[in-house]
């Protein structure tokens, strides 16, 4: 296992996977927060805050789970209400048509939550649809080792 921890976020990745935790710098007039992103893949140095370029080159055995944080003000909010980090996403839940760019094959889910007074959105993405069964315990067992504190 390597742990990453960074902005009050931290995670346990599984051998062979990559992550990082990114704060990147804000253009003219813009708010960033921090980033978390984590893939069964190697991950390439340049990324979207959801995972373009990363998830352009998965296959599909692979998996990336983006965790976006939002401005501070949404926590426990409307979007925002549920409370902590997700234990544990179904397969059902995945779609093609929530990712947010269309790629054949691929599927992804987003949950919204509060943790630790902080608004976040997990994003998760499958490299194949046809093998979500298989492919979201791989989530499942980094889920709840996701730590969150106040930064």
């Amino acid at each position: 296992m390597t742990a990453l921890s960074r902005h009050g976020i931290s995670v346990e990745l599984p051998q062979g996977w990559e992550g990082a935790i990114t704060w990147r710098e804000a253009q003219q007039g813009e708010t960033t927060h921090p980033v978390l992103h984590i893939g069964s893949f190697p991950l390439p140095p340049d990324r979207g805050d959801f995972g373009s370029g990363a998830v352009d080159i998965m296959t599909f055995d692979d998996v990336f789970v983006a965790l976006l944080e939002y401005h501070s003000g949404g926590a426990g909010q409307a979007l925002f209400a549920r409370q902590g980090v997700p234990a544990a996403l179904d397969p059902g839940q995945f779609s093609p048509s929530i990712l947010q760019r269309q790629l054949p094959g691929h599927a992804g889910t987003q949950e919204f939550f509060t943790e630790a007074g902080r608004a976040f959105c997990l994003y998760a993405v499958l490299g194949a649809y046809r093998r979500r069964l298989r492919l979201v315990p791989r989530i499942n067992d980094i889920l709840p080792s996701i730590r969150i504190t106040t930064s």
